[in-house]
């Protein structure tokens, strides 16, 4: 059996292609803080690691990635899905 590496390739490096990938993520269930490493995460459900080592590697180049080129952008986005993932449809209307 191969093993299947559930994680998103980024698309590029464009404003577009950022979002891409935290909605894939998110579709796949997979999503996580881009803060966090992904080697340091763990599945709550099994106590094990959530990513193996080739999908670390993608998540780790895809975020220096995108890191480089959008900055604090990939935490705004990252937290737009961490709300759709929660339900959570926040007022922006007071800001």
């Amino acid at each position: 059996m191969q093993n299947q590496v559930r994680v998103p390739e980024l698309p590029g490096k464009s404003r577009f292609a950022l979002e891409r990938w935290f909605y894939k993520l998110n579709a796949s269930g997979l999503l996580f803080n881009p803060d966090d490493r992904p080697e340091s995460i763990i599945s709550i459900d099994t106590g094990e690691q959530l990513f193996t080592a080739a999908e670390c590697q993608i998540l780790n180049a895809s975020l220096d990635r995108l890191f480089e080129h959008h900055g604090d952008t990939v935490r705004e986005v990252a937290l737009k899905y961490f709300y759709k993932a929660m339900g959570i449809q926040p007022d922006y209307r007071s800001a």
